[in-house]
């Protein structure tokens, strides 16, 4: 049985929840996390130009139905550390130490959103079974054998090119950034001025603003890693997509796509109304198939 509750209460359940803001130390580096609640644990992964505050309106439907909810800062988007590389299995990586050997967690579900998507895939394709179910909120995987991740992504190619993306935005981030929060969402919303001036106050730190592109310029790392890891077969682990319709958004037929190309089961859900802040945009209703999939046998 899925419970939902009212925004309203969503939020005064977020100051009055007892959140765990720690760091975990990796090779001398630290990594951001918060922790909250009991129960199965789910990893939530933010992508860019973002951190872990865009779930602060679905994790506590997570937590109010029983899951023990991880949100990392991603490394390089943040305040972890900056890894030496960027690329996704990589990145995984260091999420594998905080969650198994630090957390001391076994089996785990993933929901990842933007970036997090591509990390949440190869979290599963290198942690030997332990990812027992994956969420991929308005995100494809690289290297799924289409050129469709970066199709109508202009940004890609733009963030991919060596250090002119950092010398043409030095001191214009809040107008570059802004464009992203006020055109990717659907056409009734319009994300909160405190979202926005959080995520504008980490990404004004210009090496997070290099960490966001050289996650783009690792996609060539990517695609040969996940073409390398779909020789060895599709993965069994369930998926569930969930694409944004309006604005820039995915649209659930090219998600499925993907999907079809790297699992061997998964379903998906279209929100008409949502862009690509689907976490921000509909939060109730992506917590409800969210829910609904986790608690599938």
């Amino acid at each position: 049985m899925v419970e939902l509750i009212e925004i309203s209460d969503c939020l005064k359940a977020f100051k009055l929840m007892d959140v765990n803001s720690s760091f975990f130390e990796i090779d001398q580096n630290k990594l951001n996390y918060t922790i909250v609640g009991k129960g199965y644990p789910v990893l939530l992964l933010h992508g860019w130009p973002q951190t872990p505050y865009m779930w602060r309106h679905l994790y506590p439907y997570l937590v109010k139905n029983n899951f023990c909810v991880i949100m990392p800062d991603v490394p390089g988007l943040g305040n972890s550390f900056y890894p030496i590389s960027y690329d996704k299995k990589t990145i995984a990586s260091y999420l594998q130490r905080l969650v198994h050997d630090h957390l001391n967690f076994d089996q785990i579900y993933i929901v990842g959103h933007d970036w997090g998507g591509p990390i949440a895939y190869s979290y599963a394709r290198t942690s030997h079974n332990k990812v027992k179910k994956i969420v991929l909120i308005d995100v494809l995987v690289p290297g799924d054998g289409t050129s469709d991740f970066s199709s109508n992504r202009w940004h890609h190619q733009f963030h991919k090119i060596k250090t002119f993306p950092e010398e043409l935005i030095k001191g214009r981030e809040k107008l570059y950034l802004k464009y992203f929060y006020e055109n990717w969402s659907g056409k009734e919303f319009t994300m909160e001025k405190d979202a926005q001036d959080k995520y504008l106050k980490a990404y004004a730190n210009e090496e997070i603003m290099k960490s966001g592109f050289e996650y783009y310029r690792a996609l060539p790392q990517d695609i040969d890693d996940n073409i390398e890891f779909l020789k060895k077969g599709k993965l069994h682990t369930p998926f569930l997509g969930i694409a944004g319709k309006d604005g820039y958004g995915r649209g659930i037929e090219i998600i499925l796509n993907s999907l079809n190309r790297i699992t061997n089961n998964f379903e998906g859900y279209e929100i008409s109304s949502a862009g690509h802040w689907v976490a921000e945009e509909e939060p109730e209703l992506a917590a409800k198939y969210i829910l609904e999939f986790f608690n599938k046998n």
